[in-house]
Formats: C-alpha cells, structure tokens, sequence
C-alpha cells in the first residue's frame, strides 16, 4: 500500500484474518499473514498481546509493587463520586423539610375539677394512650387561663369556650375542632312558695335579686366572661349597684357549696348538662334553673352562642331531671393548639374527638365534632385530618410506624426524583467518557494517515510519526477499558499497528530508494 492511500477502517490486505475478542476480553486467536506466513507482522503481535510498543518496553508487569493505574475505573470513580455527591446534596436539602418525630407527651389544658372539660381531657387521655402517646391533662380556672397558658407556651393544646379568645390568638394559635355546645346554667334559691324553673328574661331574674349574691365564676374561667358579656346586653352592667346586686367571682365546686349553704343567692356555671355537679344542683332542695325567654334573641345577638333546649328527664330520666324544658344559650367548646404543633398531634386531637365523642344532652349529636363554633381559623393540617381521615398507613399500622413512614416519604419521594435520573445519565456518561477518550487516540491516528496521505515525507518527519505511534500504543495498551467496549479498543490497537507498519514500510523504501545512494 502506497503512501497515498488513507487509512480505513477494515483491517490491512497484510493480515487475512484476526478474530476479535470476545465481550469476556479473552484473547485474539489465530493470524495468518499474506506475505509471511505465520505471524510475522505487528497486527499478529497483538493476538499475542506483544506490539511493538512492548518488543520495545521492558515487562514491568510482573515485578512486584508495580501496579498499572486503570483510567476507566478512575473516570467511573468521578461519575460515580459525582452521582455520590449531588445524592448527598439532595438528601440533605430534602431533610429540611422533613418533620420531627411526633412527641411521647402532650400537655391539654382543661378546666376546673369535676367539670366537663376534665372529663372530656379524661377520655382523650385514654386514646392518645392506645397510640403510644401519654396525654396529661392540666387543671385550670377555665377558658381565660387555658388561652393564656397556651400563647405562653406552657400546654400544647387546650379546651376553650367559644367567645373567650384574646385578641392575640390568631397570630399564634390554630383551632382543630369544636367537640360540643355546653350551656349556661343559672342556678338560683328559690323563694317561699316560688316555682323551681320559671320563665324570665336574664335582667328580669337579675332584678328579682336585689340585695341578693351572685356568683359569676371564677377569675379567668370561661363562665365569668360570658357572664361580663352578658350584662351589658341585659342594660344591667351600670345598675348593679341600683337593685344592690353583687357579684361574686367563684365558680365551679365552690360556686355550687356556696349556693347550697345559703352564702350566694345565685350562680352561673357554664358546663356540660352531664357533669355531676349539673345534677346535684337540680336534684338540690331549693334550688332552681333559669329558663331564659330571650335564648334565641341573645344567640342572634351574639354569635358565638346558640339557643338550646334541655328536655325534660334528659340528665336524669329516673328522676325526671329536669323536671321541664328548659330554654337556655350555650357557647361552644373547641381545641385549640400553637401553631407549631406537630400535625400528628392534630390528628390524634381529631380521632380522640371522634372515637371518644363527648356526650351531647343538648342540641344533635350528629353535629359534632365540627369544623364550625370557633373563634379562630381552623389549622389547615386539621381541616384535612377531618374531612379525608386518616390515611391508609394509619388505620392498618401502630401509630409510631405510621408516622415514620410519613416523615420519610417526605425525604424519599423528592430524593427519588434526583436520584433516578442520576443513574440514568450516569452509565450514559461513561458511555460519552469513554467513546471520547477512543475517538481522540482515532484523531491522532487520523493526522498521522492525512500526514502520509500527501507524500514525499522526510525521513525525520516519519521517524517522529513512529515515535509518537509507538507513545499512542503505549497509552492504549496501559489503559483497562470495561468489557463493553473490547471490539473498539482491540480495533483501535488493530489500527495504530497497521499504521505502524506503513510507516515501517515507508522508512523502508526511503533506505532502498537508488535517490538517497542507498
């Protein structure tokens, strides 16, 4: 072959026929040469793994402590170390984002001792205990106390009365769910020959008490707010003094002695009608319940109130209490949490709310638990707890499992979405990394043929494109590619010693040509 002639990509006439290697990398087999029979050309030193380059290099390999550095493995170390690193970058951006693990306790602010608001703090204790979380519930004076304790941080969660809370709530704190309608009870002493419940308006029952004592609830309960909300509606607020009533800021068990014992003449609790003090005071001898006329005037009036009926015998049928219906108002009572509670707090609030419902004497049972009654917005966590329920994760597993997946599906879902396609590209760019590196040793080659292709070279000029054949057949040789790509990398070597030899060949003719008196 002449020195025109360009290099193609099918292997020299010199050589008739070269197996190439196998996927596994086993070695080329059999070589016949056209010219001289067995193996005499450089493409046959290749079957026998013995260039030119390595009749020229002394075999190193098998001195100990000599290691060849494989490049391959070196690229796919970066890519791989690259996939590593940005892994490791989206895992730590997704764990931001990632929830701390539910509480082991919660604190719930309830109210005063015997009162609805502890049973119902009872009853919730018993469910958060099933999912493995202890509830302690907190005594209290009552509504106003429960929202100061909450916007100080010290109870998670708390029973409030509706129409109680400060104008500092919304910034800070999140209704769940209201649980239930809990009425206002006037309970008063009955005079000589005086019917137990008679219908009045609230100013009226107030002015038939001159000179008498009541009792409005305790100082930060919700009794005593209703109760100082009420008054002005009445006009009563600036008259006190006029019919020489006088109000008295006790509440609760103490309210309802003092009303036994004569030392108050009238008191207001606000509760649940199924609280055992509720009926001891309307099974107590001389002691009535105020049946309001203007029930449903005032709730227009004040919307945090509803109007309600107490049927006759509906706390206690055996005994006929009460003993007729009884027109009353009653605000309602809600859950209230920080705004940084965690979700799986609202969620057992809401199950406990609906597992362990609070009896309801009064109004329908149906309507509660609610989104509605409350003073405040509903958490969003908490609006989507109630009205899609628990998820399928926490109606079939333990709550401490549940959670877990739920805090982790927020870390893997986003890393899944980098890692996937990572591992995509990353084969795809040791594909590129490689096929690169095979077709820049192909460009050298390439100059070296366009080199020969114009002729007449000095000897110096083909003596240098040996020279640096030979250094690209040692790079080659030096360089462990993956099994995928042998038939490349054995036709590249195939190739560099088929140039090899033409540049032989050209020396050759230079020595012999009669011009150069040789």
């Amino acid at each position: 072959m002449g020195a025109g002639e360009r290099l193609s990509g099918t292997v020299p006439s010199g050589v008739a026929s070269i197996n190439k290697a196998t996927p596994r990398g086993h070695a080329v087999r059999g070589c016949v040469d056209g010219r001289q029979g067995a193996c005499g050309t450089e493409s046959c030193d290749i079957a026998r793994g013995t260039t030119g380059a390595h009749r020229d290099m002394k075999d190193t390999s098998s001195k100990p402590g000599r290691l060849r550095i494989p490049r391959a493995p070196t690229t796919a170390m970066l890519v791989w170390s690259l996939v590593a690193l940005i892994g490791l970058l989206a895992l730590i951006v997704a764990w931001q984002f990632v929830e701390p693990a539910p509480p082991k306790q919660v604190r719930l602010a309830t109210g005063s001792p015997g009162g609805a608001y502890e049973l119902t703090g009872d009853l919730y204790a018993r469910w958060f205990a099933q999912k493995g979380v202890r509830l302690e519930t907190v005594e209290t004076a009552g509504s106003v106390e429960n929202w100061e304790l909450l916007l100080s941080g010290a109870v998670d969660a708390a029973l409030v009365q509706g129409g109680t809370a400060p104008a500092a709530a919304a910034d800070e704190l999140e209704a769940v769910v209201s649980v239930a309608l809990e009425p206002l009870f006037l309970f008063h002493r009955l005079l000589p020959d005086e019917p137990e419940e008679r219908a009045s308006s609230l100013s009226d029952h107030l002015e038939g008490l001159a000179g008498g004592r009541i009792a409005i609830g305790a100082e930060r309960s919700g009794t005593q707010h209703l109760m100082r909300a009420l008054l002005p509606e009445t006009g009563l607020d600036g008259r006190l003094e006029e019919v020489g009533a006088e109000l008295v800021t006790i509440g609760g068990r103490e309210a309802a002695d003092a009303l036994e014992a004569g030392t108050v003449d009238a008191a207001a609790f606000v509760m649940a009608p199924q609280a055992p003090l509720v009926e001891r005071l309307l099974a107590a001898e001389g002691i009535g319940l105020v049946h309001l006329r203007q029930a449903a005037g005032l709730a227009q009036r004040l919307p945090y109130l509803s109007a309600v009926t107490l049927f006759e015998g509906v706390v206690d049928p055996r005994r006929n209490l009460p003993p007729r219906d009884v027109h009353m108002i009653a605000p309602a009572t809600y859950l209230v949490v920080r705004q940084d509670t965690h979700r799986s707090v609202l969620q057992l609030l809401i199950e406990a709310a609906q597992r362990s419902p609070t009896p309801h004497l009064v109004g329908s049972a149906n309507d509660f638990p609610s989104l509605e009654y409350t003073d405040i917005p509903i958490a969003e966590d908490a609006r989507y707890f109630f009205e899609r329920g628990p998820n399928i994760l926490h109606r079939h597993l333990p709550f401490w499992a549940a959670s877990l997946i739920d805090r982790m599906a927020i870390l893997i879902i986003p890393l899944l979405t980098v890692i996937i396609p990572l591992f995509r590209i990353a084969p795809a760019a040791l594909q590129w990394s490689m096929r690169r590196r095979i077709f820049r040793w192909y460009r050298q080659v390439r100059l070296i043929d366009e080199d020969l292709a114009r002729g007449d070279l000095p000897r110096s000029r083909l003596e240098s494109d040996l020279a640096l054949l030979r250094r690209l057949d040692q790079d080659v040789s030096a360089t462990e590619v993956p099994l995928s790509y042998m038939e490349e990398f054995y036709n590249l070597r195939l190739h560099i010693a088929y140039m090899r030899q033409r540049v032989r060949d050209l020396l050759a003719e230079d020595r012999s040509d009669p011009e150069n008196g040789t």
